[in-house]
């Protein structure tokens, strides 16, 4: 497809091909798989330009463009993903990391520390980004990390044994269904949140990702509605609940986990200026 070339020549017609196929930007993307094949730092490209690639190696790189072009995340292509400086491993029964999703587990942390808390719980658990970073990070006794899909249970624990995390207890579970006989200081998620007919109308590179991770009924509050209801009795007295946010219904997010009687709700924004994140702590008769 690109014929034999240097780097510089090979990212040019990369760029070039994948503009053609209707990609507004695809430059990061050109970059980002060649140094994948390379095994390099993208930062080191500008410093190899005129290396020429190997047969196999301009193969491999076609090969990945070309599933690029048919708006493959390059996440999925390369089969990793990034997540607090950790190292993840993604397939099409994950949903990609993302960078907002961080600010769950930065407020975890803080909160873990000011408030000697040592406990949490990983509803909807996915790659485990959340869970694994908050036992590289963090210092707590006790983590669970659950989803209803056994699959992505299967990626989670892989990526804990290669992140060297061996202390999170893994379990399968529609929510709450299977968390029986424990209570936690923290309950942090990342629930599906996206209506039907939002999710609908997504980009291509999304309906890559499992839609049971990302889609959600009633209005895509279906989750929130049902951790809000459930959550306190899985509570400690005090304990806190940190949960993503569709940054377009906030304002009804919120207004769930007020009826359910939470206090200090607060709405935490990203760095887009979105509302990204509620915190809201437990009182001592939810769990009546």
């Amino acid at each position: 497809m690109f014929g034999d070339g240097n780097v510089y020549s090979l990212l040019k017609r990369a760029k070039r091909f994948l503009e053609s196929k209707g990609l507004s930007e695809p430059e990061s993307d050109v970059e980002v798989l060649l140094s994948f094949v390379l095994q390099t730092k993208r930062s080191k490209l500008p410093l190899m330009r005129s290396q020429k690639l190997t047969d196999i190696q301009v193969l491999q790189y076609e090969r990945y463009i070309l599933r690029r072009s048919k708006r493959e995340p390059v996440a999925y292509i390369m089969g990793l993903a990034g997540f607090m400086d950790f190292e993840f491993k993604v397939n099409k029964n994950v949903l990609i990391p993302r960078p907002e999703t961080e600010i769950l587990v930065e407020t975890a942390l803080k909160i873990a520390k000011k408030e000697n808390k040592n406990s949490v719980l990983d509803l909807c658990t996915g790659s485990g980004c959340i869970a694994v970073s908050l036992a590289k990070l963090g210092k707590f006794k006790d983590i669970m990390a659950s989803d209803v899909s056994g699959s992505a249970l299967e990626i989670a624990r892989e990526n804990a044994r290669s992140n060297n995390v061996l202390d999170i207890n893994f379990v399968k579970s529609n929510v709450f269904s299977g968390i029986s006989g424990k209570n936690f200081d923290i309950i942090i998620s990342n629930p599906p949140y996206v209506s039907h007919e939002e999710y609908d109308a997504l980009e291509p590179e999304l309906k890559y990702e499992p839609e049971i991770a990302l889609a959600a009924d009633d209005s895509g509050l279906f989750f929130y509605k049902k951790i809000a209801g459930k959550a306190g009795r899985y509570l400690n007295d005090n304990g806190f609940i940190l949960i993503e946010l569709n940054a377009y219904k906030a304002g009804e997010i919120k207004q769930i986990f007020s009826t359910c009687s939470y206090k200090n709700i607060e709405i935490v924004k990203d760095y887009a200026g979105l509302p990204r994140m509620l915190k809201a702590e437990s009182n001592s008769l939810m769990g009546n």
